[in-house]
Order: structure tokens, then C-alpha cells, then sequence
């Protein structure tokens, strides 16, 4: 598989992980990653447990274990939709994307950045564009490379129950920084 093929793979893989609904939604995104990282994945014997675990570090009702927003992790003050939401909305805005999530996720969800990336790394390899490059590497080397390893930190720290969460959270931080590392491939 190409490396832009692998990447992009990674990336909605990834994507579909942070923003599932449910076990059945999880174990599928997993099986969506490439193989070599499929291979690395721990087994889980009860996805119904592992959406236990991940509702309880990312979607909530109670407080967040590891909340998937930017603002959280870059904010003076850990409050979602704060200023890192609007800097990711002005980014989608200048690809020429909206959410489709609007009602459901501030703008600087996890999932969403990703995609983001996704698109901008999916463009480039077909089309380069100087200032498409400028702004992703901007995005990436400024923002998520910034805050994803603060994320991948926290999932760490509070040590899941299960190793899912802290196999893609940690599977999320490498994908970026592997990224920042190819800052000159286009």
C-alpha cells in the first residue's frame, strides 16, 4: 500500500473510532485500519464494554476522562468551544468544508480535525499547492501536534480498562506526529 494510501486510511479509520456511536461503530473502525496496525490491535472480547470505556472518556454524561476537544488542552481555562473551535472552524472554511456534525460537536472534535487533515493530505498528494501545504503544516505543527499528545497523555494517565482506547489514542498521537515528520513530502 502507498504511504498516502496508509495515511489516508489511518486517518478515517481514526476518525470513525473518535466519533462512534456505539461498540458495534468501534470494533468496525478498527477493522478499518490498515493491516500492520490491525495486527497491533489488542483483542477485545466485549465491545459493549469498550463503548463503556470510551463513552466515559469521550463523550460523557459525566465529565470527561480525556475530552476529544482541542480547546480543552489549549485553552488557559479547559472549556470546550473555545478559541482552539473558531481557529478550526476559520481552517475548514478556507478548505471549503463545514461540519457536518454542526449540531452535534464543536468544531475542534477530534474526529473532525482529522478528517480535515485527511482532505488537506488527500488534495496535496493529487495537487500541490503551496498555500494548501502552508496552512496544513500550520495545523499540524500548531495545532495538532500540540494537543494530540496532551490527549493521547490524559487516555494514558487514567489507564482504561481497556487497552482499545489507549492502543488508538496512542495509534491517533503517531499518525500526527508521523505527519509533522513529512512536512516536506509535497
Amino acid at each position: 500500500m502507498q504511504e498516502s494510501q496508509h495515511e489516508a486510511q489511518t486517518l478515517a479509520s481514526l476518525r470513525d473510532f473518535f466519533i462512534a456511536q456505539d461498540g458495534a461503530e468501534l470494533e468496525a473502525a478498527v477493522g478499518r485500519l490498515p493491516e500492520d496496525l490491525k495486527s497491533a490491535v489488542p483483542a477485545v472480547p466485549d465491545w459493549d464494554a469498550a463503548e463503556f470505556d470510551f463513552n466515559r472518556f469521550f463523550v460523557g454524561p459525566r465529565i470527561l476522562a480525556a475530552p476529544p476537544y482541542a480547546s480543552v488542552y489549549l485553552s488557559p481555562e479547559p472549556q470546550v468551544m473555545g478559541e482552539a473551535a473558531l481557529e478550526a472552524r476559520r481552517i475548514y472554511a478556507a478548505l471549503g468544508l463545514q461540519s457536518p456534525f454542526d449540531a452535534r460537536l464543536p468544531d475542534d472534535h477530534l474526529s473532525l480535525e482529522l478528517d480535515a487533515l485527511r482532505i488537506m493530505q488527500g488534495v496535496l498528494s493529487h495537487t500541490p499547492s503551496e498555500p494548501l501545504k502552508e496552512l496544513r503544516d500550520c495545523f499540524v505543527h500548531e495545532h495538532l501536534n500540540v494537543w494530540v499528545p496532551l490527549f493521547a497523555r490524559r487516555v494514558r494517565m487514567v489507564a482504561p480498562e481497556h487497552t482499545i482506547i489507549r492502543f488508538m489514542a496512542d495509534a491517533v498521537e503517531r499518525c500526527v506526529e508521523s505527519v509533522a515528520e513529512s512536512k516536506g513530502r509535497f
